[in-house]
């Protein structure tokens, strides 16, 4: 474990108290009742990791949310006490990007949801950039770009827009594990992708709606 400058401890703890306050969310719809799903949970079916062993998943998985709860202390700018050493290539790389595109953080890991559609998400960043622009960032810890990736930026997209929050770009950031320049990939046919992301939301809905 490394020494860093600021402590994990209360944005977990937060964190895991928004999911449970909207883990359960439902609509009443014709006499139904239609649980609100979650951007992640939409998407899932369109993820296909068949082909990693599942020993190399999981330790992959338990990393990504380290680093982005890591992250998202840094970006709260909150203290941290360690960083765990398979870690510290992500957060330094994320570090690197902050400090040179960020002028203010808007939003951080906040679940917001829209009624109409029915779903909830919970975009990791929307900042506001040294240039002017605000940006709606998804980290990532995998080094190659997933198709998914995009949908789940429009569906955040769409949330944000519906919560007062209209971003001027969304896009993925690729954290390097060694520590290097973070890579931003901007989705710009954002209209399109949610479209795609409303068809995947129908599909969940419907296969999963009593």
């Amino acid at each position: 474990m490394r020494k860093a400058t600021a402590t994990l401890r209360s944005v977990l703890s937060a964190g895991r108290n928004a999911m449970a306050t909207t883990k359960n969310m439902r609509l009443r719809r014709v006499g139904r009742i239609m649980i609100l799903a979650s951007v992640t949970e939409i998407l899932k079916p369109w993820s296909d990791f068949s082909r990693i062993p599942p020993a190399v998943l999981e330790a992959a998985s338990v990393r990504g949310t380290a680093v982005h709860d890591i992250c998202a202390t840094i970006a709260r700018r909150l203290p941290l006490l360690t960083i765990p050493d398979e870690c510290y290539g992500y957060v330094e790389s994320f570090n690197r990007w902050f400090e040179l595109v960020v002028d203010d953080v808007l939003l951080v890991e906040t679940r917001l949801v829209d009624m109409g559609f029915a779903y909830h998400g919970e975009p990791d960043l929307i900042i506001k950039a040294k240039h002017g622009e605000i940006i709606l960032v998804d980290n990532k810890t995998p080094i190659q770009l997933v198709k998914t990736w995009q949908l789940q930026c429009a569906g955040y997209f769409n949330l944000a827009d519906k919560n007062g929050m209209r971003p001027d770009k969304c896009g993925s950031l690729r954290l390097d594990p060694k520590g290097g320049i973070a890579k931003m990939t901007f989705y710009e046919n954002s209209l399109q992708d949610f479209n795609l992301f409303l068809q995947a939301l129908n599909l969940h809905r419907f296969f999963n709606t009593k």
